[in-house]
């Protein structure tokens, strides 16, 4: 009892940076918080949010271009294989009245010179579009955050995942090596004579079925060890050892209920807001769109003519021609399109103040829901903790009056293989209150608040 107690202080204590998979210098030795700040800047998904909110930012600013003067050049050279022919009435010419007299007008070569700007003065949907790409940026940023956040949940659980599976394993050596001396006692004793063949094999199957249990128990770290690499965006083949115990982790949060808190806390119902906010500025767009627009434009020109191509000839005689103008677009008649687009738009203002309703509620219910759970997983945990203690104490007692002459192998058997699965079922109930409280703090919405 002693020995098993002494051995289940040790596990909880001593820290997992002793379950590195390579003993190298370029081993990572990460803490739970130091694993979700590798996640940040490592995992594919939260990369791929980050890269989001870059676009985001560049189509913000391509909207505000649209408002700022546009200018163009360009750059015409003709040469008329053919120079277009135009009739002239032949009376010009002195000739018969109602006939015509074919002419040739114009040079082979035509050379043009322009320089184009204008400057978008008003528009209603200018203004609102330019909103509504702030806003686009806003969601963009509202889902890395949300991408964040599951990052740091699938990294932690998959943290812990580590720790309890490693501590499962430590756990079941003892229990091989407890139970190798039995058995190697046992053996010695039946060679003696003291006891039957059958109580050696007795203990010789239950060794032989723990033994099976450690190599899957091992195969579980090893395959643990892979899933938070994975959840952190580490190569498989690189080097982990965790640095954080169990018994760092605080198990009993304060589940006491928090009248201060607010559905904002919550990225879901922050992303609603914003989508509803975009709706409504589409709303407002449709309104803008009956508006007239106003834009200032002018154009500066130079032409070049002649029957020879003498373009870049200092004697080419250039002809400028200059324009300045002011453009009002008046919207008239459209197919009815603004109307139908404004009735489907104020459907997705009716339909996003739903969607914000319906998650503030699920919010509160996902609360409810965690704390339940997390109630019930810490009870139960308790309540495996009373067994596997009391599974200790059997096995040590039968062991003792086995020893002693005064007990059968058969309880000793039943005793281990009771603790056992006592252990089995604490381990289990240990994992479901990690998870509960990850879920807890993820449903309070402090699990992780950095912007």
């Amino acid at each position: 009892m002693i020995y098993k107690r002494t051995h289940l202080l040790l596990a909880l204590l001593l820290p997992a940076s002793i379950i590195a998979q390579q003993k190298k210098d370029s081993t990572h030795r990460f803490s739970i918080t130091q694993s979700v700040a590798y996640a940040m800047d490592h995992q594919g998904n939260v990369i791929n949010a980050r890269y989001e909110v870059d676009r985001a930012s560049a189509k913000v600013r391509e909207t505000v271009g649209i408002g700022l003067p546009q200018i163009s050049g360009s750059v015409n050279i003709q040469d008329f294989l053919q120079i277009p022919t135009t009739l002239i009435p032949a009376q010009f010419f002195g000739g018969p009245a109602g006939t015509f007299e074919p002419v040739k007008f114009g040079t082979q070569y035509n050379t043009t010179g322009e320089l184009d700007a204008s400057q978008l003065l008003f528009d209603g949907s200018y203004i609102v579009g330019l909103e509504a790409s702030k806003t686009y940026k806003e969601l963009s940023q509202k889902s890395l955050q949300q991408t964040s956040i599951q990052t740091v949940s699938a990294v932690t659980k998959a943290y812990y995942t580590v720790l309890v599976n490693h501590w499962k394993l430590q756990m079941v050596d003892a229990d091989v090596n407890r139970l190798k001396k039995l058995m190697d006692e046992t053996e010695s004793m039946y060679k003696s004579g003291f006891v039957e063949k059958m109580d050696w094999e007795r203990i010789k199957v239950s060794y032989n079925n723990l033994k099976t249990q450690e190599k899957t128990i091992g195969k579980l770290v090893d395959l643990s060890f892979k899933l938070l690499k994975f959840q952190m965006g580490m190569a498989i083949s690189d080097s982990l050892a965790l640095t954080d115990s169990l018994k760092a982790i605080t198990i009993s949060p304060d589940l006491e209920k928090d009248t201060t808190f607010r559905p904002e806390n919550r990225i879901e119902y922050s992303l609603a807001q914003t989508n509803l906010m975009a709706n409504e500025l589409m709303l407002r767009r449709d309104h803008f769109s009956y508006l007239p627009s106003l834009a200032l434009y002018g154009s500066v020109s130079r032409q070049a003519l002649g029957d020879k191509f003498e373009v870049f000839s200092s004697d080419q005689q250039w002809y400028p021609t200059a324009i300045v103008g002011l453009k009002m677009s008046v919207p008239i008649f459209d197919g009815l399109q603004k109307q139908n687009r404004a009735q489907e738009d104020k459907i997705g203002v009716v339909e996003g103040m739903n969607t914000l309703n319906t998650v503030k509620q699920s919010i509160y219910l996902d609360i409810a829901n965690s704390t339940t759970s997390l109630e019930n997983a810490i009870a139960e945990l308790k309540n495996q903790q009373e067994n596997m203690d009391l599974a200790q104490n059997v096995e040590h007692d039968s062991k003792i009056k086995y020893e002693a002459g005064t007990g059968s192998n058969l309880e000793v058997v039943d005793a281990e293989t009771a603790l056992t699965e006592a252990e089995t079922n604490y381990y289990n109930s240990l994992f479901n209150t990690l998870v509960a409280k990850v879920d807890y703090e993820q449903a309070k919405g402090t699990l992780y608040n950095k912007k």
